[in-house]
This record gives structure tokens, C-alpha cells and sequence, in this order.
């Protein structure tokens, strides 16, 4: 029988433990800016104002900016993260075809239509805006169509959206680029949100092809095209959750540097220890979740 399709082996964490790891290199970097914890500490600066210290106060960051675009970033993660439920569904279900009787195989088929639709409808979410959030530069009509069939089954789910996404500038060097597009079949830009030719990720084309196989009782063709496929889909969530960790790093270093740099009584708030903190947090947790982007599936994670 096959095995589960996010996991490879039983020494490699599953797609949610690997999610949960990156979330948790992010959380560690948000405590570090805040002060509340150090990791190989920055040491203590007793000396003169230095350089680096008058540059500090020379940032023009915006902080307002920064909250704001927090709230789409979060956004992208709920959507992320609900994906990632309807993969982990549709892999349990491909992992139990080898063995179910064909009565089951079609009841499991309906689940994946559902599946189709909750996907779909999580791909078309909007803002707060009223803007849709994986469109790419195209975001003011729905970027995901579904087309059924006359017994209203989904056939076909076509990316009316566009590749491109803005870079959006914060300040002193600062910018953050928080737009996901829905797909991206070329060979550069953004990866795309269900569907990349470079990952290899085409969740609903995949969901479809399980479904179609489920009906005609391919166990063969499940077990040898769509739970490796539906596998690439979780990996493929995986890079999303990485840069979605990263952007919330970004945008928290920010935010606090931006509060830092307000000035009280005419006297600047920030200090050099709290700046070495940021930036080595930020650094230590981006290089964490690359690491977690990079590992080759068939190896170990220790």
C-alpha cells in the first residue's frame, strides 16, 4: 500500500509539522525583536555612540504601512493553511483507494468534489478591501473559474488572474513583496498559489484527476500518478508557508523598528542591542525556513 501522501518515510516530518516548525522559527524571531528572549545574544554596547547607532536614528520607516500590509499577510496564511487541509484530505483518501471496495471508492469521490469546491472558494477569497487576494495585479474579479459539467461537477478551474505582484516599499531600504499569485506557469516570478511549473504543484488539476479515477476504480493510476502528484502539492505549500513566515519577519521587524525610532522628550528610544537582536533574529529564522524549502525530499530531516 502506498504511503501517506505528506509524508516521505517515517524519519521525515509531515507537511504540518514542517509548517508548524516554520511558524515557530518566526514566533522565535518576534520574541527576539520585542526583547523578551536572545539567542546567542548580541553583546552589550558600552561605548560612545557608534555609526550604526546614528544611522538608527536616521530610519524613516512606515510603521503604519507595515501594520497594515501584517493583516493581508495574515490573511494569506488562514487561506494557506486552509489549503493545506484540503491536500491533507484529498491524500488520505487517494492513501485509502488501494484498498476500498468500488462502492467506497465513488462515496470518496463525492468527497473530493467537495473538496473541489472548498478549494475553489478558498482560492477567490478577498480582503478587507474587497479585493481578491490571489489574482496578482488583477485583483478586482474573481481569478478562479470552475467549470461543471451538466451534473454540476467540476471539470475544469481556469486562472483568469495574472502572474505579476507588487513590491510594496517601506522605508530606509525596507520593502516586502505580500501578493500571491494564483498561478505561475512561467519560469520566473512569484510561485503561484495552487498551480507552478517549477514545483511541479497543480492542486486542482489534481483533485480532479483523483476524483475521475476514484469513479472509474484506476486504483492503479492513483496509486502511481495522483498520490506522487498530490505529495509535489504539499511540498509545494510548503515554499508558500516559508515566504508567508518570512514576510511576517519582515513586516514585525519594522513595525518595531518604527516604534523604536520615535522620539521622546527629544531623546531616541532605540538602542544598538535591541537592532543587533532584529536583525539577527530575522536573519536566523529566513535561513531557517530556506533551510526547510531546500531539504531534498528523500533525505532525513534531523
Amino acid at each position: 500500500m502506498a504511503g501517506k501522501i505528506n509524508r516521505v518515510g517515517t524519519s521525515r516530518p509531515s507537511t504540518a509539522s514542517r509548517v508548524a516548525a516554520a511558524k515557530a522559527a518566526r514566533a522565535a524571531s518576534v520574541d527576539a525583536v520585542g526583547g523578551v528572549r536572545r539567542a546567542d545574544p548580541v553583546g552589550e554596547v558600552a561605548r560612545p555612540e557608534s555609526p550604526a547607532s546614528i544611522a538608527m536614528k536616521s530610519l524613516e520607516l512606515d510603521g503604519a504601512k507595515a501594520a497594515d500590509l501584517k493583516v493581508r499577510v495574515e490573511a494569506n496564511e488562514r487561506a494557506l493553511d486552509d489549503l493545506q487541509k484540503v491536500q491533507s484530505k484529498a491524500g488520505d483518501i487517494a492513501d485509502k483507494a488501494a484498498e476500498a471496495t468500488p462502492e467506497a471508492m465513488s462515496a470518496a469521490a463525492g468527497q473530493v468534489d467537495q473538496l473541489l469546491e472548498e478549494g475553489v472558494s478558498i482560492a477567490n477569497r478577498k480582503d478587507g478591501e474587497g479585493d481578491f487576494l490571489f489574482g496578482g495585479e488583477q485583483a478586482k474579479d474573481a481569478p478562479f473559474e470552475a467549470k461543471k459539467d451538466a451534473a454540476g461537477k467540476i471539470t475544469e478551474v481556469s486562472y483568469r488572474g495574472d502572474s505579476g505582484v507588487g513590491v510594496d516599499e517601506l522605508g530606509s531600504g525596507f520593502s516586502v513583496t505580500t501578493d500571491i499569485p494564483g498561478e505561475n506557469e512561467g519560469a520566473t516570478g512569484a510561485i503561484g498559489l495552487v498551480k507552478d511549473s517549477r514545483t511541479g504543484g497543480d492542486l486542482f488539476g489534481n483533485l480532479i484527476s483523483l476524483r475521475d479515477n476514484l469513479l472509474a476504480s484506476e486504483k492503479t493510476a492513483i496509486v502511481e500518478r495522483d498520490i506522487p502528484a498530490l505529495k509535489r502539492d504539499a511540498e509545494h505549500l510548503i515554499q508558500h508557508f516559508g515566504e508567508v513566515s518570512a514576510n511576517q519577519m519582515m513586516l514585525d521587524t519594522v513595525v518595531a523598528l518604527a516604534t523604536d525610532i520615535q522620539t521622546k522628550d527629544g531623546q531616541a528610544m532605540s538602542t544598538i542591542d535591541k537592532l543587533g537582536n532584529i536583525q539577527y533574529a530575522l536573519h536566523r529564522a529566513t535561513v531557517d525556513n530556506r533551510n526547510f524549502i531546500q531539504q531534498d525530499p528523500l533525505q532525513p530531516i534531523n
